[in-house]
């Protein structure tokens, strides 16, 4: 994955303004286990990749909202379930809608066994976060 949609340079500026990590490592990842463990579903993140973020002109908020549209998606193709946000006490609220930008967002598995995984992550995170993600994400 690149940041071809919009410019590099459109993509850290993005992510500087909005004050988080950069998700394309974390999404990367994701890849990696979904074509160890479903290769179908593999062949349908690039496809959507290439549809939805690969040369589309996006700038700031609106090139965000594609990186975190796409990483729910991902996440949920990993393991189903619900999205939250964890504030900067520690404490989780159900996501409805898009991903809040700049927000710790996860996708809390439906099966208990499995490790929730990061959508969004502050370049920041409070203590809390931190152990938040080190507890439940992979």
């Amino acid at each position: 994955m690149s940041a071809k949609s919009g410019s590099p340079d459109a993509y850290v500026r993005a992510l500087a303004a909005r004050g988080v990590e950069d998700f394309q490592p974390r999404y990367r990842a994701y890849l990696r286990a979904l074509k160890e463990a479903r290769p179908d579903a593999y062949e349908e993140a690039v496809a959507r990749y290439r549809s939805e973020l690969d040369g589309i002109p996006s700038e700031g908020d609106d090139l965000l909202r594609a990186w975190l549209s796409y990483g729910v998606w991902l996440a949920g193709r990993l393991a189903p379930g619900r999205v939250v946000t964890v504030g900067e006490a520690g404490r989780s609220t159900p996501v409805s809608g898009d991903v809040p930008l700049g927000a710790f967002a996860m996708l809390l598995p439906d099966d208990p066994r499995q490790r929730a995984a990061v959508i969004s992550m502050p370049a920041t995170p409070s203590p809390a976060q931190r152990e938040t993600a080190a507890l439940l994400c992979r």
